[in-house]
């Protein structure tokens, strides 16, 4: 199989397509990645060891404005350049993530009859993904949720491919001392920031273990707060990290208080992790908050909207999981239920299927 995988932006939208490119490669299939060159894939298609184009592709927000306008010629001079990228590699499936620098590449492929798969990592789908989907092989989809929105095509729960290098790492259990994972992901999340501080300082004498991961940069203002609540070697304050120290923080928690991107869902059913979520309240088509609302359903979560978020609603969520092991336990069990660990596997065979139905 000749396959190129393309969408991005945005980690949330590479990290899967990565997944799905190294496993092609290990089963021997050729691999190249199309995408933007503004986004993030470029780099990390780079440290991943996979072929790498980019185009000169931006979001398109508004035709009524010049940046609109000018997103959109960009968009058609790459996918005129996608278009003769395609028909030079002849390749026989093409695997899109979604993402502003996918719509180019997949836009190409169905104007030259290359059959493609979509994956929609969120419960509510983005507009490439609607845009492209009628004439996909397939919809792969992460929740439960979003095959409603694509009654017109085939889909398939696959659940989504997380990190090697987490998944290879998952263990399960409690840690002795209750400890609190609070991350806003890699662009970190002020109100998020704010809430667990204060909360941290309110409950000192509870003996919790915290670990904050702040984004980079809310590190410094993180940093100075915690100085002025004065809350000491308990809580733990870090930029960012990934890979192998990420999956042991992981194993090592007893909840996490996050926001509910589906990559940071899927990596909490992975290590069977209960949650108090904060959905990110701007976010497109307001999916985070249906992506909370799905494990809230199945009791792995305790949604919190951000207007909500003080203190005492924070220290009620967090004391609703570590008072009730029962709870807890129904929750991992859920979250075992929910999560897909042959995601890329599953994705692989639908493009094989996809690229023999072409044939």
């Amino acid at each position: 199989m000749k396959l190129i995988v393309t969408g991005g932006g945005t980690g949330g939208h590479v990290y899967p397509a990565l997944e799905v490119a190294k496993l092609a490669l290990r089963n021997g299939h050729e691999v190249v990645y199309l995408g933007s060159l503004r986004g993030q894939e470029g780099g990390l298609s780079q440290k991943s060891g996979i072929e790498f184009r980019g185009f000169a592709s931006e979001p398109i927000t508004s035709l009524r404005t010049r940046q609109g306008l000018m997103a959109l010629v960009k968009f058609l001079k790459a996918k005129v350049a996608a278009r003769e990228d395609l028909s030079r590699r002849k390749p026989t499936a093409v695997f899109s993530t979604g993402g502003y620098s996918s719509a180019p590449v997949v836009s190409a492929c169905r104007s030259l009859g290359i059959p493609y798969v979509l994956h929609e990592q969120n419960s509510v789908p983005g507009r490439s993904n609607l845009l492209f989907a009628k004439k996909a092989f397939c919809v792969a989809t992460t929740f439960r949720s979003t095959s409603g929105y694509f009654k017109q095509c085939r889909t398939e729960r696959t659940g989504l491919p997380i990190r090697t290098e987490l998944r290879e790492a998952c263990r399960h259990g409690a840690p002795e001392r209750p400890r609190i994972l609070v991350t806003g992901g890699s662009q970190g999340a002020a109100a998020l920031n704010q809430a667990a501080l204060e909360t941290a300082s309110r409950t000192s004498s509870e003996g919790w273990c915290w670990l904050h991961l702040t984004g980079k940069a809310h590190f410094d203002s993180v940093l100075h707060s915690h100085a002025a609540f004065a809350l000491g070697k308990s809580y733990e304050v870090k930029d960012y990290i990934e890979g192998a120290e990420l999956a042991e923080i992981f194993a090592s928690s007893s909840l996490a208080v996050c926001r509910s991107g589906a990559g940071t869902l899927a990596e909490l059913a992975a290590f069977r992790l209960p949650s108090v979520l904060i959905p990110y309240p701007l976010a497109f088509a307001g999916h985070q908050l249906q992506n909370a609302a799905e494990f809230e359903e199945i009791g792995a979560a305790v949604v919190v909207n951000q207007d909500d978020l003080h203190s005492a609603r924070l220290e009620s969520a967090i004391k609703s999981w570590l008072g009730d092991c029962e709870a807890v336990a129904r929750a991992r069990s859920s979250l075992e239920e929910w999560d897909a660990p042959n995601a890329a596997n599953r994705i692989l065979h639908l493009l094989q299927a996809a690229t023999q139905a072409n044939q």
